[in-house]
């Protein structure tokens, strides 16, 4: 008797759980031929609307600086030295341009190497009788994406090494300094090919420790403007102009 009712009890079980199975049947039936024709399908549009939803988030998150600033030579600022240096040019600043209350710089900041910097780092490693490893490639992707920026307008005014200097104006890429000091008396430093100032011929590099942690043979200069980029537009452009002249003409009265 007892023996029966057990079995009685199982088959209540299985018919529950039979029923349970023919209720929640029809949707996960559903779910699986989905899954089966558009697996690919959801998981790329997964993809898609991830990306696009993180790239919202950083454009309205991102800070905002009302203008670009590069900065390449054998020196990388540490994270203290460059918080320092952007405040000390975002002080420069002749207006807070995007209006959000304060008065910033962005700055993209590269280490390049010359090849002639490189024998001098080995010259003094070898004085010191210590090994030096340079690093080819890191040298090589910094040049490269030091390039890459400055082709896409969205910088003007540049603080080179001679060596990378050189380079922008022999490929006719930088405004003559004249242009903006036309009717005015030309600012001391001023290159011998007229195409960039000499930073340590500045009072903005001179009475500023901020700035002096920087070689003192690079060079301000300003890129002509491109035909698309933020420095296409002239008031962008202007923006440029007048960062680049309030760097020169900062002046300490003694």
């Amino acid at each position: 008797m007892e023996h029966n009712s057990a079995n009685q009890a199982l088959h209540q079980d299985d018919k529950l759980d039979a029923e349970f199975q023919v209720q929640k049947s029809p949707f996960l039936a559903w779910l699986d031929n989905f899954w089966y024709h558009y697996k690919w399908h959801t998981i790329v549009i997964v993809f898609f609307v991830t990306v696009l939803t993180l790239g919202v988030v950083q454009l309205f998150t991102r800070p905002s600086y009302d203008v670009n600033f590069v900065c390449a030579g054998t020196y990388r600022m540490n994270s203290e030295e460059h918080e320092k240096y952007a405040a000390l040019l975002g002080s420069l600043l002749p207006e807070d341009y995007d209006g959000n209350g304060e008065k910033s710089v962005n700055i993209m900041a590269y280490q390049i190497y010359s090849d002639a910097d490189v024998q001098e780092e080995m010259s003094k490693a070898e004085a010191e009788s210590e090994k030096y490893f340079f690093n080819t490639k890191n040298n090589t992707d910094e040049f490269d994406n030091f390039s890459k920026y400055t082709m896409t307008g969205d910088c003007s005014v540049l603080l080179l090494s001679p060596h990378l200097y050189e380079s922008l104006a022999l490929e006719g890429r930088l405004l003559p300094v004249a242009s903006l000091y036309e009717g005015r008396d030309l600012p001391a430093g001023v290159t011998k090919d007229g195409y960039g100032v000499a930073i340590a011929q500045t009072h903005f590099y001179q009475y500023h420790p901020e700035a002096q942690v920087l070689s003192e043979d690079m060079i301000l200069c300003i890129l002509q403007p491109l035909v698309w980029g933020g420095n296409s537009k002239d008031a962008a452009y202007a923006r440029d102009k007048a960062f680049f002249c309030a760097m020169i003409d900062y002046q300490v009265k003694e």
